[in-house]
């Protein structure tokens, strides 16, 4: 090689090798999929089934997540099998002795999850028959919350061959699965008959309903499984139930633990709501305001003074009576994990910024002392007013502002600092807002013509936005209700079925046969838009 060719040549490699960028792989987009079956030996769906293992391998490696309450035997094992990982297998050691002539169900449910993201897998099911033959009947279903009709998730869902009440209280079922994330279950490989069948929120894991905060969902008539699934392919689906979850109302209210979750704040929670509420004092006690959430198993009380000692009150909550002791409020301590409590500001919330037919209104944490003459600022391009405004020595946790505003207009105004004192002694700072207004273009409006059936009943409508309860009307007739002024967005509308015309949503009670009061909602959301009326018919079914 020329003497004068080499180093040229070398300075050229130099320069390539600085110019490259090293790049990691990326592995590609994350796997979202869970593990997939490859092989079942023996197959699900085996007869004359005498093995003492099973084994199912999968298309990668997994782990088991809880097995002792994600996977279901029906009919149940006394003796609870063995669950062994080898790779990408999984074995079971059977360790009970099988029935003769019996088909085997087992249903994995969120308990197989790969091992590196975590993938689970929703719903597996293997069976296999001791006999000549499998069953191949089947009952599908879904548990619905009662008040909401939304999914109920991981409830075990149970069937019985008998026709006996006390069955969930005594007696394990003959078929188990579970519900999914959207409510839905399904029993394959069922006998053919008809079964009593109970969906029950399992909290101590004995597949008995046995504590009073346990959720059930029960049919009122023993449900059919009729028709062949998977061994033939031309039978129909089986026709799907719906049973509806609640928990047990108790026959009188329960109180659970008082909390003082602030300085001068008692709640006072119970299990469920109270109808008529009162309170004797024991000792000498301070005045306080009281209030009640609006499902009202919630009574709230907030002291004129502050509690220096402790006190002693016997409550009354629908004849019932409890005793309960308030003590001093006791801070939390400062420090890592929690918040520093100490603030002698009150703190002011600002609603209805804005619009055209609600109040601009102030909110408060605790109820305001009375005053005679606050002043309130509002400020346009226009002009300045100063507005004086008093407030009555009632419970005062909302101040409504007597401000009148024009449409498409800008703005502010001002709450001057330490104006405001609640009764623990914490006044506001400077308050001041800014906004323009919406004009009556920018509502929809919606009028729903409510059909009722012939049979006399009272029900009750409730217009709802983000889970929030807008407007209730009560009604037994066909009647046609508006809803002016709303702002863009889609609504919900609910009926409940007020059977004791109590005026609110009633759960039911298995040992009375009682379902929980029906609800149903309307077909679907509806969408409402800026300047336009909408009129829709709801017909209660």
């Amino acid at each position: 090689m020329n003497r004068w060719l080499y180093p040229i040549l070398c300075t050229v490699v130099l320069l390539l090798s600085g110019c490259a960028k090293v790049v990691m792989p990326t592995g590609g987009p994350r796997d979202t999929e869970p593990a997939k079956m490859l092989k079942e030996d023996p197959p699900s769906g085996s007869v004359s089934f005498s093995e003492s293992q099973i084994k199912i391998t999968f298309d990668e490696f997994f782990t088991l997540n809880n097995p002792t309450e994600n996977i279901l035997i029906s009919p149940p094992m006394a003796t609870a099998p063995k669950y062994l990982i080898n790779g990408k297998t999984l074995v079971i050691k059977l360790e009970d002795t099988l029935h003769p002539n019996t088909t085997y169900n087992m249903v994995f449910s969120d308990c197989i999850k790969d091992y590196h993201e975590g993938n689970t897998l929703s719903y597996y099911h293997y069976s296999f028959s001791t006999g000549p033959s499998i069953d191949s009947f089947s009952i599908r279903g879904k548990v619905l919350d009662a008040a909401t009709l939304e999914g109920a998730k991981d409830f075990l869902v149970m069937l019985y061959h008998q026709d006996v009440d006390s069955l969930p209280f005594s007696t394990l079922p003959d078929y188990i699965t579970k519900s999914l994330s959207n409510g839905s279950f399904t029993f394959d490989n069922i006998a053919a008959g008809n079964y009593k069948i109970f969906a029950l929120k399992d909290i101590n894991a004995n597949m008995l309903y046995d504590l009073p905060n346990e959720q059930i969902a029960f049919a009122d008539h023993p449900v059919s499984a009729s028709v062949s699934v998977k061994t033939d392919s031309t039978a129909s689906p089986a026709e799907e139930i719906s049973i509806f979850s609640f928990e047990k109302t108790s026959e009188h209210p329960q109180l659970t633990r008082v909390e003082n979750p602030s300085p001068g704040l008692y709640v006072i929670p119970y299990k469920s709501p109270v109808n008529h509420f009162s309170a004797q004092p024991l000792d000498n006690t301070t005045p306080y305001f009281e209030s009640i959430n609006p499902t009202k198993d919630t009574v709230f009380w907030f002291m004129k003074e502050l509690v220096t000692d402790t006190l002693t009150f016997v409550l009354n909550a629908d004849e019932h009576l409890d005793t309960i002791l308030l003590t001093p409020y006791k801070a939390k301590p400062v420090g890592r994990g929690y918040k520093n409590e100490k603030s002698d500001v009150l703190s002011v919330s600002v609603k209805n910024q804005g619009h055209r037919f609600k109040p601009l209104t102030l909110v408060f944490p605790f109820p305001i002392r009375p005053a005679d003459s606050i002043p309130i600022i509002c400020i346009t391009r226009k002009d300045t007013t100063l507005l004086r405004i008093s407030v009555p020595d009632t419970f005062v946790k909302r101040l409504e502002l007597p401000l009148t505003f024009d449409d498409k207009l800008n703005y502010t105004v001002i709450i001057p600092d330490s104006v405001l004192w609640d009764y623990n002694g914490k006044t506001n700072d400077s308050v001041k807002v800014n906004f323009e207004t919406h004009s009556v273009k920018d509502y929809g409006n919606l009028t729903m013509e409510y059909i009722c059936p012939e049979t006399p009943q009272q029900y009750i409508a409730q217009l709802i936005k983000d889970k929030i309860v807008l407007q209730e009307d009560i009604f037994s007739e066909n009647t046609t209700v508006s809803y002016p002024y709303l702002e863009p967005g889609n609504y919900l509308v609910k009926i409940i079925e007020d059977l004791n015309k109590n005026g609110r949503w009633d759960s039911g009670d298995y040992e009375q046969k009682r379902q929980p009061e029906r609800v149903l909602f309307f077909s679907h959301p509806i969408t409402i838009r800026a300047y336009w009326d909408s009129e829709e018919q709801f017909v209660v079914e």
